[in-house]
């Protein structure tokens, strides 16, 4: 397995995954309707174009040669704080490694940065526990509107302090 920068040649294959992935992670919870709306919404290929051609960003995939078998998309907010939108692991690939890989290649892609933040919906219980046991905290919580107005998601955002990537002095 290997980790590289996306590419856009890379980002249907993307979409798959994320299709897919908030489908098995969320069906249960929110709907099919409302995912089907989230991931049109977020997951949308001029939404991963957009994503690809930012600046001060990482968007990085694991893959074996053949299929993408996870992805992750981060950015840099300023110069304290990095904000990782997306790690998302496909379902037959998940407790493999894949997620620690990805994580680990975010985490050390913003030298200088003191933390990494994100958020991740409540209910996802298996998300929440990876990051926890990978030095993430809570912070706080909230509702968000993801998908449509007044969805009412809730949501914990966690921070991971950064040190050891700083930059020489």
């Amino acid at each position: 397995m290997w980790v590289r920068s996306a590419t856009k040649e890379d980002l249907s294959a993307v979409r798959d995954l994320l299709v897919e992935t908030w489908h098995a992670t969320y069906d249960d919870v929110y709907g099919v309707e409302k995912v089907n709306d989230i991931t049109a919404r977020y997951h949308s290929l001029d939404a991963l174009k957009k994503q690809l051609a930012k600046p001060y960003s990482e968007f990085i995939i694991a893959d074996d040669g053949a299929d993408i078998m996870g992805m992750a998309y981060a950015s840099q907010k300023d110069h304290k704080l990095s904000i990782l939108n997306q790690l998302y692991v496909h379902p037959e690939h998940q407790k493999k490694g894949v997620g620690s890989l990805l994580l680990a290649e975010v985490e050390s892609a913003f030298p200088g940065v003191f933390a990494l933040q994100l958020e991740v919906i409540d209910k996802n219980r298996n998300a929440v526990e990876f990051y926890e046991s990978r030095g993430f905290e809570k912070t706080s919580t909230k509702i968000d509107d993801w998908g449509q107005p007044n969805s009412g998601i809730s949501v914990i955002v966690l921070e991971k302090s950064l040190t050891g990537y700083e930059l020489a002095p």
